[in-house]
């Protein structure tokens, strides 16, 4: 099974700090900055998320590249800044997207982005999820059905200038893939 990311913060869910690293992390840090003694908090878990029903029906034609599914639209909410942190924490995740589409390639992006528009969704671009910008949600106040369309699987170098060290690169990739298929490229010593 591929490891998860966490839904609300950085990281895979496998990967955490135990119970008593963090009780030894608030004490010190307690210690450090003076006030009252830290508590620790336990993150949510996904089973304590309240989301909204999806406000719109997708056309049948593009249901395969959308999920309403629990943890992507828990991951979708917010980008991975320590206030976006924070609501997780309180577990807030009132600005949800309705649907976390999925799609496969250029076609498919303009597919759902067509479909947007005439449906008047609001339409948020989502690359890898850190945004610390507020980038991936919805502004406040917005009262429109969201949809998240995450490039994950646009992942890929589509080419590279040797001469100009320049590359143009699709919008999902992550730092270690695109490493690797940047690697091949290099020049040679």
């Amino acid at each position: 099974m591929a490891r998860r990311r966490k839904f609300w913060g950085w990281g895979y869910e496998d990967e955490d700090l135990s119970r008593d690293e963090k009780e030894n992390l608030a004490a010190l840090l307690a210690a450090r900055f003076g006030g009252d003694p830290l508590t620790v908090d336990d993150p949510p878990a996904l089973a304590e998320i309240k989301l909204r029903q999806p406000r719109v029906e997708p056309p049948a034609s593009l249901r395969v590249l959308l999920t309403d599914d629990a943890y992507e639209r828990a991951g979708h909410t917010y980008g991975k800044s320590y206030r976006d942190i924070v609501r997780a924490y309180r577990r807030d995740f009132s600005p949800a997207p309705d649907w976390v589409a999925l799609p496969r390639d250029e076609a498919d992006v303009a597919a759902l982005l067509e479909w947007a528009g005439g449906a008047r969704l609001v339409a948020i671009p989502y690359g890898g999820g850190s945004s610390v910008v507020g980038g991936v949600e919805a502004p406040p106040g917005e009262t429109r059905p969201v949809v998240s369309i995450d490039l994950r699987n646009l992942d890929r170098v589509v080419e590279v200038d040797r001469t100009s060290r320049a590359a143009r690169i699709q919008a999902g990739a992550l730092g270690p893939g695109l490493e690797a298929q940047r690697k091949p490229h290099d020049p040679t010593p």
